[in-house]
């Protein structure tokens, strides 16, 4: 109750409305892949790494006046990214492997760029020859100490507040990665010819027929060259006592 001193009641009540103005707006998102930790020299052909190369992957934003996070990134041995098969490497923003290595998360939630290094890897199998990469992306529209993730204890992430009303994700993907194939069994057998170890192993075996064949046959020439005479002398000695039988 709001009572004016004179004991009227008359409140003038100012009630103004304020609209503001919003649209959607358009972003793209790629995916590309470098061949050096500098990310300066880019792949345009379809890689072929061995499982000792790393891969460097930048994911961009145009245009570039937001901040980009990636949420979840894994990879598929096809270009599905529901595949069964499925290799998880960035979770919750954060790596999944701890301790390691093979995967380094190099740039996240702080820029129109995220940047991330994992050493090539296959699927087990053999009809698993190729390897597309998959990643889910936000668009955080705070600033970078907000969009940023805290990842703490092995790969844990201390989750914002503003994971309360999620911002809309995306999926960007990239493949195929080929794996190549280096001089060793697995790529002579792809290629129709004996592994290397093998081909070392039946040079071997064949040396080793070679030499026993030989010393066995030294010895078959030797004993003929001992035994005919002899023989000769028996023949020639049953032949004469044939004779004085006779």
């Amino acid at each position: 109750m709001v009572q004016q001193p004179n004991g009227e009641n008359k409140i003038s009540v100012d009630i103004r409305t304020i609209t503001l103005n919003t649209e959607d707006g358009n972003f793209s998102v790629s995916m590309m892949l470098y061949k050096d930790p500098n990310f300066e020299d880019m792949w345009t052909t379809v890689p072929f790494l061995t499982l000792e190369d790393n891969i460097f992957v930048k994911v961009n934003m145009v245009p570039g006046h937001l901040i980009i996070q990636l949420e979840n990134c894994w990879s598929t041995p096809t270009k599905n990214p529901s595949h069964a098969v499925q290799y998880s490497f960035i979770e919750d923003s954060c790596s999944q492997v701890v301790k390691d290595e093979t995967l380094s998360v190099i740039m996240n939630g702080e820029g129109a760029e995220a940047m991330f290094r994992i050493q090539m890897f296959k699927f087990v199998g053999i009809s698993y020859n190729d390897i597309f990469l998959h990643c889910t992306v936000q668009i955080c529209h705070s600033r970078a100490t907000v969009c940023k993730p805290n990842c703490t204890n092995y790969g844990r992430i201390t989750r914002n507040k503003r994971e309360t009303t999620p911002y809309p994700t995306h999926t960007v993907s990239y493949g195929p990665i080929k794996r190549k194939l280096e001089d060793d069994g697995e790529a002579n057998i792809n290629k129709g010819k004996l592994p290397a170890v093998e081909t070392l192993i039946l040079g071997g075996l064949l040396m080793a027929f070679l030499v026993i064949t030989g010393v066995f046959g030294t010895l078959l020439l030797q004993s003929r060259r001992a035994y005919p005479p002899m023989q000769a002398q028996l023949t020639m000695s049953h032949f004469h006592n044939s004779e004085v039988a006779s």
